[in-house]
């Protein structure tokens, strides 16, 4: 049982193995996209259809595999979990599909994720750097906010239609985070109060150079911390399989031994002339 194991387990982790998986989950996204048109499914829908089915089922066989292959720790990772979950949704008949379940079998575009190493490592980067995220989104919201109740203060009865109170006031100044063509509202005010300028300069330095800029620290930063650990997990795996293999070869010479122990006891004495 262990070496079906690891012979299973060595064909699910292998490069063509993946790639073909890959390939089948882009094919069911194209799938999935021409579905949404009524004169594709009227000419080859009953094609589509069948495809679909023979994706499915590969996609079925394939998680199978790498149950048997993992046994209880393919349960304890949560992209393993995630993959199990979209093709238990497909499996799904057709006639019991609800509008939500339509939708849920878009996941299976998302397969790609867990699929493709380099999308899973920045999908789990954003995910470690989700405290950093918090701790900069409250900075940020605070500094809208106080900006808020000043530009309510100094522009609410020049420009109600923008600053009229705190929530119109904060609406804007996330627009004027982002640049979305603020100068033009901007603008009539400071006509007769530059200074106006300065005010919503110093917004925009602060919210869109200074945090934004520490946004992207946080992600890159996590995403850096990432590589390291997935680098050292390919050096990990790498190593298993040299064990693997080794502990095999080990196996195999030993299998060899007895074989070659028990013909030499099969073979009869040669008289001596």
């Amino acid at each position: 049982m262990r070496a079906a194991r690891e012979r299973v387990r060595t064909l699910v982790e292998s490069k063509p193995f993946q790639r073909f998986i890959i390939t089948l989950i882009v094919l069911n996204a194209v799938i999935l996209g021409l579905e949404t048109y009524p004169a594709v499914m009227d000419a080859i829908g009953e094609v589509l259809g069948a495809v679909n089915a023979v994706i499915i089922g590969i996609f079925v066989v394939e998680i199978t595999l790498r149950i048997f292959a993992h046994g209880l720790s393919f349960f304890r990772n949560g992209w393993n979990l995630f993959d199990l979950f979209v093709v238990v949704v497909a499996l799904i008949p057709a006639g019991s599909e609800a509008g939500v379940l339509r939708v849920l079998r878009l996941l299976r575009v998302l397969r790609l994720l867990s699929a493709v190493r380099s999308m899973r490592l920045v999908v789990t980067a954003l995910g470690a750097s989700m405290p950093g995220i918090a701790s900069i989104g409250a900075l940020l919201f605070m500094l809208i906010y106080v900006f808020s109740v000043a530009a309510t203060t100094l522009f609410g009865a020049q420009n109600p239609a923008h600053f009229g109170d705190l929530w119109v006031s904060g609406a804007s100044l996330f627009r004027i985070m982002f640049g979305d063509g603020w100068p033009d509202f901007v603008a009539p005010m400071a006509f007769d109060a530059p200074w106006i300028w300065g005010f919503f300069i110093v917004f925009t330095i602060a919210a869109s150079l200074i945090v934004l800029n520490l946004l992207i620290a946080v992600v890159v930063e996590a995403m850096d911390r990432m590589k390291i650990a997935d680098i050292d997990e390919a050096i990990e795996e790498d190593k298993a399989l040299d064990e693997r293999i080794l502990d095999e070869l080990a196996a195999l010479r030993e299998q060899v031994s007895r074989l070659e122990a028990a013909s030499t006891r099969s073979q009869p004495d040669r008289p001596v002339s």
